[in-house]
């Protein structure tokens, strides 16, 4: 039987107009949204302001020209394209980050920001109605204020929201995720078992960090101290310690240096023991195996660290519908990384593929079959 494979990591794509015709006119200026200027640059905006720029045809050299049907995402903006793509690759199920709705952890202001995410909580939900254990979506957290946030996350695990996405780094008004602030937030993701969700390059993230010769594979390399920076901080700050039953997950950040983090952790906590404080009540090794995710994509030799860390670690990815990611070959990445470690059980290759996604979010294989089946013939 094939195993079940759910993707870690994956989008759904707005209505370019949805922050702009859903906002109110006197919170138009924080609208996220997206044009093209008359160089062929995409500009990530909020309002007028332009976040950042991406040349029209970055994506080209992965995905070909518009009419490469073997490459092109057809399910991008279309949910029965999507099926048929996913059957293409392989994929039974995805957890589904926003795509313009990421830049919403960019708003500073406190009622724009907690509109921007109900305006894309509210569209995101309705418009998997009826594909949500397949397509599993991400919440958006308003993240000015701790009051909203909680508002906010309370008003989407009542609406059914198995997710949430939370900024890598948020805004000066925030704490940061060391801070014991977020003991409440983190305490009611856990009751209602819904993991904390981090994608790489969210938030107020520094994107171009570095300019000049080696400008672009630093700064796309450096990406995995998103999530070291993050694990650190809620590792060392002890609110994963506090809260046991919670966990986090980290998206297209690398997978293959949480081993090496761990062990530096535990070094540093018993070297420098004077200087730790609070004192945790396992070691933070621990702490990782237990509460700590990776989505896997192409760096497939995380796999080897297995042995040093969990199974329950890892999760694999596709990316879908980025240009970065595994489509249409994600099966023969597969093969490909299980060629390479071949001391790997049937069982883990299980897990790892889909059974940890599905245990952290609560879905069935027979779930997502039955909706698979219900949308194919509707």
């Amino acid at each position: 039987m094939k195993p079940f494979v759910f993707s870690c990591d994956a989008h759904i794509v707005e209505p370019l107009d949805l922050f702009t015709a859903g906002m109110p006119e006197h919170l138009k200026q924080w609208a996220p949204n997206a044009c093209m200027d008359d160089n062929g640059m995409r500009l990530n905006r909020l309002g007028e302001t332009v976040l950042f720029k991406i040349p029209g045809n970055f994506h080209t050299h992965r995905v070909g020209e518009a009419d490469d049907l073997d490459t092109r995402r057809l399910g991008a903006r279309d949910l029965k394209k999507r099926l048929v793509d996913m059957n293409r690759d392989g994929v039974d199920a995805e957890l589904c980050f926003p795509s313009l709705g990421l830049l919403v952890c960019r708003i500073t202001d406190a009622e724009a920001v907690r509109t921007a995410s109900r305006v894309y909580n509210d569209w995101a939900w309705d418009y998997l109605d009826g594909l949500r254990n397949k397509l599993v979506p991400t919440a958006l957290i308003p993240t000015v204020n701790m009051e909203d946030a909680l508002a906010e996350l309370e008003y989407v695990i009542q609406k059914g929201y198995r997710a949430v996405t939370l900024p890598i780094s948020n805004v000066d008004s925030m704490p940061k995720y060391n801070d014991p602030a977020w003991d409440p937030f983190v305490a009611r993701c856990a009751q209602a078992g819904i993991p904390l969700c981090f994608h790489t390059g969210v938030g107020q993230v520094t994107l171009r960090a570095l300019k000049g010769p080696g400008g672009a594979l630093y700064n796309y390399t450096r990406q995995m101290n998103d999530a070291v920076d993050v694990i650190a901080q809620m590792v060392g700050g002890g609110v994963l310690d506090r809260h046991p039953s919670a966990h986090i997950l980290f998206a297209e950040c690398g997978a293959g240096w949480l081993y090496g983090l761990a062990e530096r952790m535990d070094e540093v906590y018993y070297g420098h023991a004077p200087a730790i404080s609070p004192k945790l009540s396992r070691k933070p090794s621990d702490i990782v195996r237990a509460q700590v995710h990776c989505a896997v994509q192409n760096d497939t030799g995380a796999f080897s660290t297995i042995q040093g860390l969990t199974t329950e670690n890892f999760l694999f990815a596709t990316d879908y519908p980025h240009s970065e990611g595994t489509f249409p070959r994600s099966m023969q990445v597969v093969e490909q990384a299980r060629a390479a470690n071949p001391g790997l059980t049937e069982e883990q290759w299980a897990a790892v593929l889909g059974g940890n996604a599905s245990r952290l979010f609560g879905i069935t294989r027979e779930a997502v079959e039955r909706e698979t089946a219900a949308a194919v013939a509707a």
